[in-house]
């Protein structure tokens, strides 16, 4: 993953990218990086993406 950097230029060329670091800080570091980048952009992330499907999955179950 490092710094998000090469998730950030698939996110520009609208590619699908997967990341992963040992390093639990660089992952928070990336996902700082693309969590801004998406933000000025105006686009959602992946993360909003998953946050929305589960809370739209535990409302349906109520």
């Amino acid at each position: 993953m490092g710094s998000g950097q090469t998730a950030i230029a698939a996110v520009k060329t609208k590619r699908h990218y997967v990341g992963y670091d040992i390093n639990e800080e660089y992952v928070r570091l990336a996902e700082r990086r693309i969590r801004r980048f998406t933000y000025v952009q105006g686009m959602p992330t992946l993360f909003d993406l998953m946050v929305k499907e589960d809370k739209e999955e535990f409302e349906t179950k109520r």
